[in-house]
């Protein structure tokens, strides 16, 4: 019988463009886990490159108070940003797409990490074919 281990994780700090919000985010590797993007309006004009972690595996170092969220659509996700400087840090489903335990972190906001070397998944989230579709008024 073999069994399957559970890649090694390591702590990666990230921030916000003003540092105004930081954080810790308990990941495996990047250089070997596959990332995620998505085409929906929000996600592909603020640049996430996603990847998951579990609630228990993110600990706000400062800021956590001021992070904003916003909604749009069927309110299924909660996009949190930076107020001061914008910066796209996280998506929470809330339990949305299966996900319960887990939220989504935009690598871009990763200290030391180089997205243009990571392994970018071939695959992405279908966000835009989500109905309604997304209308501005």
């Amino acid at each position: 019988m073999t069994t399957t281990e559970a890649p090694a994780k390591k702590w990666y700090n990230g921030n916000c463009h003003c540092a105004a919000i930081k954080f810790k985010a308990h990941l495996p590797s990047l250089d070997e886990h596959q990332l995620q993007t998505c085409n929906c309006s929000i996600c592909f004009r603020n640049g996430y490159l996603h990847t998951y972690v579990l609630r228990d595996e993110i600990e706000y170092v400062k800021g956590e108070d001021s992070i904003r969220g916003y909604y749009f659509g069927e309110k299924r996700a909660e996009h949190k940003f930076c107020p001061n400087c914008g910066s796209s840090i996280s998506v929470d489903p809330h339990g949305a797409f299966g996900t319960p335990d887990k939220i989504s972190v935009n690598v871009r906001m990763l200290q030391d990490v180089e997205p243009d070397q990571l392994n970018i998944s071939a695959q992405t989230f279908e966000g835009k074919k989500m109905d309604p579709p997304y209308r501005p008024e």
